[in-house]
């Protein structure tokens, strides 16, 4: 029971790490991504950690579900605060839900993979790669693409107008970021030291390829940032110079109407209509025209009676009160009253406001003294709602040859009607941001939102009579549509394909690498198992032939030795023909003990049970007596033998091994030369620096055929005619020459012209060691 428990909290606890490391790595790659992404979308075009997150649900299932949720929700929440989105219970519920299609779409891609065997196994045809990319990337990342996308919309992130546009680019970035990652994510997750190698073969190209296809972004991107900065201010520059435009067409009605005015004794109301009704309704933006007549205290009375004489029933001088309501002024040294308004309609509660009464226009009197055209502070008229935020334009008038002001005209016009008239686009409005800066202290919104979400892609100072406005152009939804290119987007999605569909291939080519090394792995064992059992079979026929040696040659012993002794005791008592026939069984017996001794020395080598009794040899003493021993043989064949000793030193050397190495070669020149010539030479010969002697056994017999030297010192080998010659033979002599040579650190090799001339040479060091 301890045990269990045990195991289930180790089972626990590394469920609990992986979901960490799942959180952290899913949460970093968002934060590496949001480089990538380009204004207005939400999404952005590559999203590795879609791949992230399928990768470890392939490798640990279930146990991860909570890493890839809450990993989808914090990156979700980090992309809205970059995007200038105010974290609140909205926008949690938002991540939420795009969460849960994160999770759902990598459950649904990890089961459709297992099922179909594609990873965490390799890929190893065609079909199962185009599987992969199909499954991996398009079909299912459509499920939290699409969901995402309609959450977008429906939480009012983004403009249905944009929902298009958000859900390929989130598409894209999904099946992308899940094609290129998800693979690596599972080798490097079921990594072992044997697959080490072929995780670096596999990810190293494709790593070179997207480090290139993303500093290719990144540098058009950066291109089109700088242009996209050059259209947003030419946007701004024209509706700069538009605004301005308008604004001087109302500056220009301003003048109209104080030289009109003054060029007059005297306007009647309907001359007044007359004048400006033309010109105000050519300009929307243009609320009213006022006429206010400078009237002092004393004249109050007359000057209202006047103007209710002209029609205008209850005139009176008005100023408004704390509540906003106008009532009849008090009495002051002076009065701005205004007397005429075109249009009447709509503006008929301000006739007889004293505009000396209101705070805001403390300065008329001012403007009265100095003659300059002033414009008001933003102010909100009484006749319009408090929200909407109008300019008046103000310039005195003079009577005609006077010297002193008597009156004011009065422009009135509303900032938003302004804009309508200055602004063109789509996207425009919503991101413009208009305020007036004269008073810095005390800014006043003309237009956009107070609050400064989104960042200022362009900004500047427009500045009219004694106002300042600063311009601010947002980074909105609209006006980053508006000016957006899809060359970088291009770029980076086809290059993170095309990385994709390489680290698929390459996982195909090292799939069928490691499928081939396997089966190379296998024969190589199956190999290895017939060669030591070829081996062992090698070592017990050896044995076999070492034993039966001995126990051939222990009876062929006696047969030679009581044949000798029958020869020597009985040979004046036995006929010609028996002494013969007993000369032929001394003489095979002892060819048959030649053969007995090879064998068993080969034998011996083979078990490397050889060994060798190294003395001081006089070479060319032991070439003299071999020569003497096989002279008689030679000149029975009509063959001369030669000896040429130019080395007479000492060798260290086995002499038994030495005189069956000479004696070997001996019997073979004399055996396959009739009526030639057998030279022995013995020269002293360095190889590669060592000191030693070269013995040369030349010959002038039938020769060897090239295809048969290199068959000449193989065991049991008998070649070209010398079976026909020697059929006695086994084949053993030159490879036991060969084998003993080479124990003595020496080679042996042999030229030959067949018919002409036959040399084998035999190189032996001085000194063994």
């Amino acid at each position: 029971m301890v045990g269990s428990n045990r195991e289930r909290l180790q089972v626990v606890s590394r469920n609990i790490s992986r979901n960490i490391l799942l959180v952290l790595l899913y949460w970093g790659f968002a934060l590496g991504t949001e480089l990538l992404a380009i204004p207005p979308d939400f999404a952005t075009p590559v999203w590795p950690s879609a791949g992230i997150a399928l990768g470890f649900v392939v490798v640990f299932g279930r146990a991860v579900y909570p890493g890839v949720w809450l990993g989808a929700l914090i990156a979700n929440l980090n992309v809205s605060l970059s995007q200038g989105i105010p974290i609140d219970l909205q926008q949690i519920a938002f991540a939420s839900v795009v969460s849960c299609g994160a999770l759902a779409q990598a459950a649904i891609a990890s089961h459709m993979l297992l099922r179909l065997n594609l990873l965490p196994s390799q890929l190893t045809n065609g079909v199962q790669v185009l599987q992969f990319l199909l499954i991996v990337g398009p079909a299912s990342c459509l499920i939290n693409s699409i969901n995402g996308s309609v959450m977008l919309g429906l939480f009012g992130i983004v403009p249905w107008a944009g929902w298009f546009n958000n859900w390929i680019v989130w598409w894209v970035g999904d099946s992308v970021g899940a094609l290129v990652i998800a693979p690596f994510v599972v080798r490097v997750l079921t990594w072992s030291p044997t697959s080490s190698s072929r995780i670096w073969q596999s990810v190293a190209l494709p790593i070179i390829f997207l480090m290139l296809v993303i500093a290719s972004f990144i540098f058009v991107r950066s291109a089109e940032q700088a242009n996209r900065r050059t259209q947003i201010a030419e946007i701004g520059h024209q509706f700069e110079a538009v605004l301005a435009l308008n604004i001087n067409e109302v500056r220009v009605i301003l003048n109209a109407a104080t030289s009109f005015f003054s060029a007059s004794d005297h306007v009647s109301s309907a001359g007044f209509n007359t004048f400006f009704s033309p010109l105000v309704e050519q300009h929307p933006a243009i609320l009213a025209v006022q006429w206010l007549p400078l009237v002092m205290g004393d004249d109050r009375t007359s000057f209202v009676s006047a103007v209710r004489e002209t029609g205008v029933a209850g005139f009176e001088i008005r100023e408004p009160d704390i509540d906003r309501r106008l009532v009849v002024s008090r009495d002051r040294a002076e009065y701005l009253p205004i007397t005429y308004v075109y249009p009447l309609e709509g503006n008929e509660q301000v006739l007889g406001l004293d505009v000396l009464a209101l705070p805001h226009r403390g300065d008329a009197s001012r403007l009265l003294r100095t003659g300059s055209v002033q414009a008001s502070v933003p102010v909100s008229l009484v006749q319009h709602k408090k929200s909407e935020l109008s300019y008046i334009l103000s310039a005195p008038v003079k009577a005609p040859d006077s010297q002193k002001y008597d009156g004011v005209i009065q422009v009135l016009f509303r900032v938003d009607d302004l804009l309508k008239r200055a602004i063109s686009g789509d996207g425009v409005a919503e991101s413009l941001r208009l305020v007036d800066v004269t008073d810095s202290d005390n800014p006043v919104l003309l237009h956009g939102n107070d609050k400064r979400e989104l960042p200022v892609e362009w900004s500047s100072r427009f500045s009219f009579l004694d106002r300042v406005i600063s311009i601010e152009l947002m980074a909105t939804y609209g006006i980053m549509t508006r000016v957006s290119f899809w060359q970088s987007y291009l770029i980076l999605i086809c290059g993170l394909l095309y990385v994709a569909m390489l680290e698929a291939v390459l996982l195909t080519m090292i799939t069928r690498q490691r499928t081939i090394e396997d089966q190379v792995k296998i024969k190589t064992c199956e190999l290895a198992l017939a060669k030591e059992a070829a081996e062992k079979a090698s070592m017990a026929k050896t044995e076999f032939l070492a034993s039966m040696s001995h126990e051939l040659r222990t009876p062929l012993n006696s047969v030679i030795g009581f044949t000798r002794r029958v020869m020597n005791r009985s040979a004046s008592r036995l006929d010609e023909r028996s002494l013969d026939a007993l000369a032929v069984v001394d003489r095979n017996a002892n060819h048959l003990l030649g053969l007995i001794n090879n064998l068993l020395d080969i034998s011996k080598l083979d078990l490397g049970k050889l060994e060798l009794s190294l003395t001081q040899v006089a070479l060319d003493e032991m070439l003299a007596e071999t020569k003497n021993q096989f002279l008689p043989m030679a000149e029975a064949k009509g063959t001369s033998v030669q000896l040429e000793c130019e080395f007479h030193g000492l060798i260290e050397a086995d002499a038994t091994r030495l005189r069956q190495v000479i004696i070997n070669l001996m019997a073979n020149a004399v055996k396959f030369t009739v009526g030639g010539e057998i030279k022995i030479c013995l020269v002293e010969k360095s190889v590669q620096k060592v000191p030693g002697v070269e013995l040369r056994v030349e010959d002038t017999g039938i020769g060897i055929a090239p295809d048969d030297i290199e068959k000449l010192f193989n065991k049991f080998q008998k070649v070209g005619r010398e079976e026909k010659l020697n059929p006695e033979g086994t084949g053993l002599g030159l490879a036991l020459t060969k084998e003993l040579v080479e124990l003595h650190k020496g080679t042996v090799s042999v030229t030959s012209e067949p018919g002409k001339l036959t040399v084998f040479s035999v190189w032996l060091p001085q000194r063994h060691g």
